[in-house]
């Protein structure tokens, strides 16, 4: 029997080709484009597990930053409130899947101290194998203030006993001089007479050290008590007294401050030009040493003090009463800022998410 065959052409010569040849070919050629097809169906099927799985791990890294990054909840952390590692723990397990391994870091990027570290990752658990995704976040938190126990203040009150400290500004029952009184008195008790000290100059026509730098606040209290208004505006010579009380009594090692309060313009000694400029240089002085200055201009019209002079003799801050009454409320702020603290810390929070292939 003869196989069928066909006659074609090549390069000038002639090539017999069987069809059952060519059918191999062919069927070689079809299976080759079989095989490439399934691999690639199954790298594509294999790659669409992989990022779904990712993302799943991703969204739920993502959801337990985002829950984290409250400083509520970094609060807690912080000041090791009762049962925060629990709950810390509860919170992270509710929102990741079950068969999630994770581990959380919590430090300050200030300090670098860790705050908080909570796994669930055992031994048994073969990274390798694992697929992995790494989450950071960077918080920042600002802690209730509290009291700085390690500083100590060395507090001179300086204060305006001028004639127009007996008046009342509008709507206040007393006068500005009862207020004032009521107020310095209530600054001494925010004091902690074990490590603090605080005295009192007060001016008028002529400027006066009341009583030196002590420890006794009823001492304190009863020279503020006996202060009566009268007479003329001397800011210069009260803030050279209390120069030289720090000098004279001042500790080393303690803050120095003065709280200045007046309702009127400098105007002695002399005249008020001289005796603005005298103020202006004393106050340069008193920054020179290191002393820290806060003022208070009182007075519901401000054209009756010099508010300007007032604002330049303050190193930490000047303060505006417009009644008396505000005075006591003013005494407290200028406490906080000196006795009390804020912290603030910048946390990192660091989170690994591990989930089987």
């Amino acid at each position: 029997m003869v196989t069928p065959t066909m006659w074609t052409s090549s390069c000038g010569g002639d090539r017999m080709v069987t069809r059952r040849g060519q059918m191999r070919i062919i069927e070689a050629l079809i299976a080759c484009v079989l095989m490439f097809l399934c691999l690639s169906v199954s790298i594509f099927f294999s790659n669409v597990y992989k990022v779904t799985e990712a993302t799943e791990l991703e969204e739920a890294g993502l959801n337990v930053i985002s829950t984290l990054d409250d400083p509520e909840v970094i609060e807690k952390v912080i000041l090791k409130q009762d049962g925060w590692d629990s709950q810390l723990k509860s919170l992270i397990e509710n929102l990741l899947p079950p068969d999630t391994f994770y581990n959380l870091t919590i430090y300050s990027s200030v300090t670098g101290q860790e705050l908080a570290n909570l796994s669930n990752i055992v031994d048994q658990v073969n990274q390798t194998n694992s697929e992995t995704s790494s989450f950071r976040q960077v918080v920042t938190i600002s802690l209730p203030i509290t009291r700085n126990q390690t500083r100590k203040v060395d507090v001179m009150l300086v204060m305006d006993r001028s004639g127009s400290m007996g008046q009342k500004e509008p709507g206040d029952q007393y006068n500005k001089m009862h207020y004032a009184k009521e107020a310095a008195k209530t600054f001494v008790d925010q004091l902690n007479m074990s490590k603090d000290m605080v005295g009192l100059v007060s001016f008028a026509t002529e400027a006066t050290l009341d009583i030196h730098l002590t420890n006794s606040s009823s001492d304190v209290k009863a020279a503020i008590d006996d202060l009566h208004p009268n007479g003329w505006t001397n800011i210069g010579d009260a803030i050279n007294l209390t120069i030289q009380e720090f000098q004279s009594n001042g500790r080393s090692d303690s803050i120095w401050v003065m709280i200045l309060l007046s309702d009127g313009k400098a105007n002695r000694p002399y005249n008020e030009t001289y005796a603005r400029e005298y103020a202006l240089l004393q106050a340069e002085a008193a920054r020179e040493l290191g002393i820290r200055s806060y003022t208070i201009g009182l007075g519901a019209n401000t054209s009756d003090f010099d508010e300007d002079l007032l604002r330049q003799i303050a190193s930490e801050g000047y303060y505006y009463a417009p009644s008396a009454e505000d005075l006591t409320e003013i005494y407290l702020m200028i406490a906080q800022d000196l006795l009390f603290e804020v912290n603030y810390d910048i946390v990192t929070i660091q989170l690994i998410l591990m989930r089987a292939r």
